[in-house]
């Protein structure tokens, strides 16, 4: 797709951290090679030469201000963070929370510094999640938050924050008893 996972967008990437995050210690004599071919492929895709640009010792992915889901994904949680109006900013958040579409780079497994991205690209999510549910909260939709903060809290069972959220939409739906266990 045209917008993808941001991981060092508008950084000098070196060609030995690129081989190591493709192959790791089983990287081919002709990784050099095929790494050039697939930078060629991923221009292609991208629609721009100039999208990654070559640049000692390697090279430095260029798509501007919101070229990547993930540029897109902070500046709106940015945005639906600092909204005086918790409506708009439940809007910004949930534009942000939309752009995640399953896993990140789940068909990459297997690589570490890969999985380390995906881990920093999930706790993000759950940045924009826990935002998006403070929006909520603030704009009175205790009730109908109630399922997917439960889920969250299951999901993030050493979350104070979360579990925070729930106590206040259980309390400001009327279950007092359930917010107090």
């Amino acid at each position: 797709t045209r917008r993808s996972c941001e991981l060092h967008g508008g950084q000098v990437v070196s060609t030995n951290r690129l081989v190591d995050a493709v192959w790791g210690a089983s990287a081919p004599s002709t990784a050099l090679n095929t790494l050039q071919s697939h930078v060629s492929y991923l221009r292609g895709v991208l629609g721009s030469k100039a999208a990654i640009l070559a640049r000692p010792p390697g090279y430095v992915l260029d798509l501007g201000g919101d070229g990547t889901d993930v540029q897109v994904a902070e500046r709106l949680l940015q945005e639906g963070t600092q909204s005086a109006d918790p409506v708009q900013g439940a809007r910004h958040l949930g534009a942000a929370l939309a752009l995640w579409r399953g896993q990140p780079l789940a068909d990459l497994a297997g690589l570490a510094w890969l999985e380390e991205q995906a881990e920093r690209l999930d706790l993000l999510g759950v940045q924009v999640r826990r935002a998006l549910f403070e929006a909520r909260l603030a704009a009175g939709e205790h009730v109908e938050l109630l399922p997917g903060l439960e889920q969250l809290a299951a999901e993030q069972p050493l979350d104070e924050h979360i579990h925070a959220q729930l106590m206040r939409a259980l309390y400001r739906s009327g279950r007092q008893a359930d917010a107090l266990a």
